[in-house]
């Protein structure tokens, strides 16, 4: 038995701003984003295998 698949793709979430100045604020921005991105890359990828019955 598969699980079926979602039909809407879920939101990208929203980035938080690297600041123009300030190395240290700028790094853990970056840090924010990619951590950010990252979680979202695992989301779909675990719709996708629900989807494909994996």
């Amino acid at each position: 038995m598969s699980t079926p698949c979602i039909a809407t793709r879920p939101v990208a979430p929203v980035l938080p701003a690297v600041p123009s100045h300030g190395i240290f604020e700028q790094v853990q921005a970056l840090l924010a984003r990619e951590q950010l991105r990252a979680a979202h890359v695992r989301q779909l990828e675990a719709l996708l295998d629900a989807c494909s019955g994996s």
